[in-house]
């Protein structure tokens, strides 16, 4: 594999990856979630730690050191950077937000914090198994399966979990996914699996509709609502101007967004969109973690 760095101004990698936006990437050492509960800091000998996914069975292995990060990966540079979301401007998506305190808390408490771009299929699977499921919880359930369906690889004397690609996971049966622990959402990963093949559903098409449409698309495949058609869309299409909610984010915009308070999904999600721009989903991601980890009261 080739090694190579990256300047990570304005980077965050820790906050990053331990947001909740991700569970498609792992630590080389350690867990990412379970280790604690989600609203718990992680502790000080975790931080600036090594990280790993895989794109196109491909690994990249990350790890910030001295406002760099070092990347080990058989990918292009191009690849990785837009995986990390660091090919972005933070100041000049920031810049382009209306004015708000709560916003600006978030943005003090969080700085350097990235929207990734996970692989379509490992992170669509991962919000398959998301609804009424608390983040440690989704992410043991999404190793569970990269093991038993996917691949361990050993890569520099480490085992690194590669998540199973649509071919490799279609040979799971309903009840050997219960069995992992995913209860009815089970359901939701065979059928959908079934309408991918069936229907020759392309993520690349989906990713060049416009948002509208693209997530009526998205909600072709079983199981799959207006929450999780968002996430897959911000964490893995390139949507930036999703604004996935789910119960934090809906409690911190009841709290600081009065005016922009809506009860329906779909209004009140066009309704940040529109207070947002093209960038909503950085917006949703810091007040969406503010509020998780406490940074930012809600009721």
């Amino acid at each position: 594999m080739q090694k190579f760095s990256i300047p990570a101004e304005d980077f965050d990698l820790e906050q990053t990856m331990t947001c909740g936006q991700t569970f498609c990437w792992h630590r080389v050492n350690g867990k990412l979630y379970e280790e604690a509960s989600e609203d718990q800091e992680s502790s000080e000998s975790e931080k600036n730690s090594r990280f790993y996914t895989f794109r196109n069975k491909k690994p990249i292995i990350v790890e910030e050191k001295d406002n760099e990060i070092i990347v080990e990966t058989e990918l292009p540079r191009e690849e990785v950077e837009e995986a990390l979301g660091i090919h972005h401007d933070l100041e000049d998506i920031f810049q382009t937000f209306p004015e708000n305190q709560k916003l600006s808390e978030a943005k003090e408490y969080l700085w350097g914090l990235r929207i990734v771009q996970d692989e379509f299929f490992p992170c669509l699977i991962s919000y398959l198994l998301s609804p009424q499921m608390r983040i440690p919880r989704i992410k043991k359930m999404h190793n569970e399966i990269a093991r038993k369906y996917g691949e361990t690889r050993e890569i520099n004397g480490k085992e690194l979990l590669r998540f199973p690609t649509r071919e490799e996971l279609s040979q799971a049966s309903e009840e050997e996914l219960r069995e992992l622990g995913t209860g009815y959402r089970a359901k939701y990963i065979v059928e959908t699996l079934k309408i991918l093949e069936e229907e020759s559903f392309e993520a690349e098409e989906v990713g060049e509709m416009e948002y509208v449409e693209a997530r009526e698309e998205m909600k072709k495949l079983y199981g799959v609502g207006d929450k999780v058609a968002d996430c897959v869309l911000l964490f893995s299409l390139g949507f930036y101007e999703a604004y996935p909610i789910d119960t934090w984010a809906d409690k911190a915009l009841k709290s600081h967004f009065e005016d922009l308070y809506a009860d329906k999904y779909d209004q009140l999600s066009e309704n940040m969109r529109e207070h947002f721009g093209e960038y909503s989903g950085y917006a949703q991601e810091y007040i969406f973690h503010a509020a998780r980890k406490g940074h930012i009261e809600v009721e």
